[in-house]
């Protein structure tokens, strides 16, 4: 090799080398210049977040990301700026919408999955919160949605058990109305043909006195018949109350009221007495003004000289006898009887001061043929069924 060459030779490497070096402080500088630009971005973003200003955290955030698209830290950085937003955005749609792009950052965000089920859940749209919870358990592990999303179902089903058996329970209730309905019909139609005695018959039958046998409270009554359009007993009706009595008459806003009839015809195998029919005026769900009580008795449970049929008439307050009285009637034996008398809140007043002749008795009527006396204990006396109560 000659002197020329050889010098040729190291202005060629030495060129070479020059370049090599250049580009290596070019690449070098320019590195570092990025990732300069994208520390910076990050410390605005932060500033920014630090005031509470998320909309522009996000842009730094974001421009920071334009450096390095898939560094985690920096989309984690924008996942949590857009939950802050979330937070501040309370209920509203834009809310939900800033959840979903917190997890378009990190798929693997839970609060942005608890805020979207939190919102939906105050919405009370319970599927869409289910939604949430379930994708946000399959992409997080968190058990705390799964148990959430577990209560909820477990809930769904405990209303769902419950109204099925409400339902049930009105079904049954109307079947059990129904049926009482049927049987009260049948003693409303008696009462409305008039004929007592079929009354009677009615009010005795098996299906009849089963029914009677289920009320045994005085507060509990069965009712057909008219009603107003808030189901308020108003209009002609009949209805069973305790001790098998039956009112058929007229109601006011669900109180007995006007002119009715109070009735009964079942009785102990040993009472004597087979029927009592009370027909009168009715005020404050009790007998109230003038009024006609008749009472009938079987003739092979009486004596000779004990009444069959008896008919008390008069005034009535609040059931009880007040003002003045008559009694007539026929004995077992045939005779014709007729008292007037005088009672005072449910008490007869005594009207001689002869020897009744019955021990604890006085007299307060005598007959019309001055044969026979009325006589009293001083019990109280009214229409049955109200005396005691």
């Amino acid at each position: 090799m000659n002197k020329t060459v050889a010098t040729i030779l190291k202005i060629f490497i030495f060129l070479v080398l020059t370049g090599a070096i250049l580009f290596g402080v070019y690449y070098g500088v320019s590195y570092r210049s990025e990732a300069n630009k994208m520390a910076e971005e990050l410390r605005v973003g932060q500033d920014f977040e630090a005031k509470g200003d998320y909309l522009s955290a996000i842009a730094s955030y974001s421009a920071a990301l334009e450096y390095d698209p898939e560094n985690q830290d920096v989309r984690d950085a924008i996942a949590h700026a857009y939950v802050m937003l979330g937070g501040l955005y309370g209920s509203s749609n834009e809310a939900i919408d800033a959840y979903q792009n917190a997890l378009l950052y990190n798929i693997e965000n839970k609060h942005a999955y608890w805020g979207v089920a939190n919102i939906f859940e105050e919405r009370g749209e319970e599927d869409n919160v289910l939604s949430a919870l379930n994708t946000g358990y399959e992409n997080t592990g968190d058990e705390n949605m799964k148990i959430k999303a577990d209560n909820i179902l477990a809930e769904r089903e405990r209303i769902r058990a419950e109204e099925e058996a409400r339902q049930r329970e009105e079904a049954e209730l109307a079947a059990i109305e129904a049926a009482h309905d049927e049987v009260m019909s049948k003693v409303f139609a008696a009462f409305e043909a008039g004929n007592m005695d079929d009354v009677k018959d009615v009010l005795r039958s098996e299906e009849v006195k089963d029914l009677a046998d289920e009320i045994v409270s005085e507060d509990a009554s069965f009712y057909y018949g008219a009603k107003d359009d808030n189901g308020n007993r108003n209009g002609k009706g009949v209805a069973l109350y305790m001790d098998g009595y039956y009112y058929y008459g007229n109601f006011e806003n669900n109180v007995r009221s006007g002119e009715g009839t109070w009735m009964r015809a079942v009785y102990a195998e040993s009472s004597a007495i087979g029927s009592y029919i009370f027909k009168g005026n009715w005020e404050n769900d009790k007998p109230n003004g003038k009024g006609e009580a008749t009472s009938n008795f079987y003739k092979d449970k009486i004596s000779a000289s004990e009444m069959v049929k008896q008919v008390i008439r008069g005034d009535y307050t609040d059931g009880l006898e007040n003002g003045s009285m008559s009694l007539s009637g026929a004995t077992k034996g045939g005779a014709a009887v007729q008292y007037t008398y005088k009672a005072e809140n449910g008490v007869a007043v005594k009207s001689s001061s002869d020897d009744s002749g019955i021990k604890g008795q006085y007299i307060i009527a005598k007959s019309s043929d001055g044969k026979s006396n009325l006589t009293s204990d001083g019990s109280v006396r009214g229409v049955e069924g109200f005396i005691d109560r």
